[in-house]
Parts: C-alpha cells; sequence; structure tokens
C-alpha cells in the first residue's frame, strides 16, 4: 500500500509532502489575510474616532455655546448676539468647510472672536444635531 501511494506521488511528479506543505502555506497566508484586516480595522477606527473631536490645541482660546437665534447679518449664541466676519472660517464637526447657510437653532458652537473687537466671530467650530 504504501509502495503505491509513493509511486503514484511520483507519476503526478509532486515530492513527498507536498501536499501539507501547500496546506500550511494557504494557512499562513489566510492568517497574515486576517491581521491586515484586523490592523486596518483598529486604523480606521482610530482615524475615525480622532476626527470627531477637534484637536485641543486647535481651540484653545475659543468659547463654547448653543446657537439660540439666527437674524440676517447676525446670530445669537446663548442669548447673546455676535456677527460673522466677511471671511469667517467656518467648519463642521469633521474638520471641513462649512457653510454659514446651514447653521441652524440649537448647533453647539466652538467661536473666536477677534481681537479688535469681541462680538465678532472670525472662527467657528459647528457641531449640528443629529
Amino acid at each position: 500500500m504504501m509502495d503505491d501511494a509513493r509511486t503514484e506521488e511520483k507519476k503526478k511528479g509532486l515530492p513527498r509532502g507536498s501536499q501539507i506543505g501547500e496546506h500550511r502555506h494557504r494557512l499562513v497566508r489566510a492568517g497574515i489575510m486576517v491581521l491586515a484586516v484586523t490592523v486596518l480595522s483598529v486604523v480606521s477606527v482610530g482615524v475615525t474616532l480622532a476626527d470627531d473631536q477637534p484637536l485641543p490645541s486647535m481651540t484653545v482660546g475659543y468659547q463654547n455655546g448653543t446657537i439660540t437665534a439666527i437674524y440676517e447679518k447676525t446670530l445669537d449664541i446663548d442669548g447673546r448676539t455676535y456677527w460673522l466676519v466677511p471671511d469667517v472660517v467656518m467648519l463642521d464637526g469633521h474638520g471641513r468647510m462649512m457653510d454659514p447657510g446651514r447653521l441652524v437653532v440649537t448647533a453647539e458652537v466652538k467661536f473666536h472672536v477677534t481681537k479688535e473687537q469681541n462680538n465678532k466671530i472670525d472662527k467657528m467650530i459647528v457641531t449640528l444635531p443629529r
């Protein structure tokens, strides 16, 4: 019986044990793929979580508040009226540029006022309600 198996392997041109080696090779490749997918998933989740919150150093000197009213040229944050400078930098919660037309009452904001006048906003990060 053993001789028959060896003869059969020789006829196929396969050295002994090659089938086991091929099986191991496939297992190693599958393991590497699983590891790569896991690492990429963890890295991806880490980036997403970090993008949701502005960096603390980025918001030094910013005030927090909630938009309580929106008018044609001004807006109220926690009942106090502020103007937006013409070239205001407005970002959404993910750090992307945002159009002032998307502002809504109840949006949470972090804002920076100009040095010259404390009622003019030059930078703002807006978190829209979900």
